[in-house]
């Protein structure tokens, strides 16, 4: 697997839940490659996915290691970018051989900074879509 099947498969299952991509921003629609200003100065960030619910938005980000390198510092700005989102979920996928049990734990372990973040792996989300889906209808 590598980044771009992690990204096809957040997209199946995006659209096996119905979600259609449109930038209507009307509800069971989906955006791709939406760019944001980023914590960093002159910077723009991108969420690899923005699904627009009947309950609001949620934002999917993927992150993919394959090799060590600076994937604790990368994560850190998961968390602050997670505190500031104006969405109502920031959900972080999490693939690849170096990158995927470490940094969920990471991630989800700070939620007392970001409430809003879930970490997890590609298997997971088409759950936690379907339970926020229907949190609240």
């Amino acid at each position: 697997m590598a980044r771009n099947d992690l990204l096809r498969d957040i997209q199946v299952i995006v659209e096996g839940l119905g979600f259609e991509e449109d930038d209507s921003h009307s509800p069971m629609t989906y955006q791709r490659n939406v760019s944001y200003p980023s914590l960093i100065n002159n910077k723009k960030d991108k969420a690899h996915f923005l699904l627009h619910s009947p309950n609001g938005t949620l934002q999917i980000v993927a992150k993919w290691q394959e090799v060590n390198g600076t994937a604790i510092e990368k994560l850190g700005h998961s968390v602050l970018d997670a505190a500031r989102t104006e969405h109502q979920k920031y959900l972080v996928v999490c693939g690849g051989n170096k990158l995927v049990r470490r940094a969920i734990d990471y991630l989800n372990d700070h939620k007392n900074v970001a409430p809003k973040l879930e970490a997890m792996e590609v298997h997971e989300l088409e759950d936690k879509i379907e339970s926020y889906l229907f949190e609240l209808s």
